[in-house]
């Protein structure tokens, strides 16, 4: 095969290449957690979960100092889950570093404002991701039994890696007009992304402009 015709077949091979490693790494998660759904997504709590649980709330981005609307979702359910007893501590895990853009502050001042004890709070300013959030929520805050509250669309990814850090994890969906088919196409590439991070063991990131 002469070089002209291995470059005009090159960005075929590339993205049939790409296609492949997405469809694979998409597997991993699809794959292994369906078989347990039933136990790692639950719409309502049998009242037998560990008393150490930890809520988990991953940020979803804030509008001028205010949560956004999915992000609201996220904190209420957390919210009616701490005020029957579900879970005693909650973490709230986003993008705090930007003195313009203060996620974690906003989710804080949100969830003490309806009902959530100050003392019952802990905020992670470095949850510039799920993949961060979650390795975070291990090896930083040393969780162990969680409960992760975000949108359906989320929630396999969500709980697989938190799963991978040894979190006995289980994901209470919070879905709302906003889980558009956007966000579930955007879903497809985060997996990929998560699983690879995963399988290289990449270190959470200490700052947001940092490449993984």
């Amino acid at each position: 095969m002469t070089l002209r015709k291995v470059l005009k077949w090159a960005p075929l091979g590339l993205v049939l290449m790409a296609l492949l490693v997405i469809s694979f790494t998409n597997l991993i998660i699809l794959i292994q957690l369906p078989f347990y759904k039933k136990f790692n997504f639950l719409t309502h709590l049998s009242g037998r979960e560990n008393p150490e649980t930890t809520l988990i709330v991953l940020g979803a981005g804030v509008w001028r100092n205010e949560p956004s609307g999915m992000l609201k979702c996220r904190i209420n359910k957390a919210i009616d889950l701490y005020a029957r007893d579900r879970g005693h501590k909650m973490l709230l895990s986003g993008d705090g570093t930007d003195n313009h853009y203060r996620e974690t502050n906003a989710m804080r001042e949100y969830a003490s404002l309806n009902g959530v004890r100050v003392e019952d709070i802990m905020t992670d300013p470095l949850g510039f991701s799920t993949y961060d959030s979650l390795r975070r929520a291990a090896e930083v805050f040393n969780i162990r039994n969680a409960i992760v509250v975000s949108q359906g669309f989320h929630l396999s990814r969500a709980v697989w890696l938190a799963k991978s850090f040894s979190i006995d994890a289980m994901g209470i969906p919070c879905d709302t007009e906003t889980s558009t088919f956007y966000y579930h196409l955007r879903e497809i590439p985060a997996r990929s992304k998560d699983t690879l991070l995963r399988w290289f063991n990449s270190p959470s990131r200490k700052n947001r402009d940092e490449i993984f």
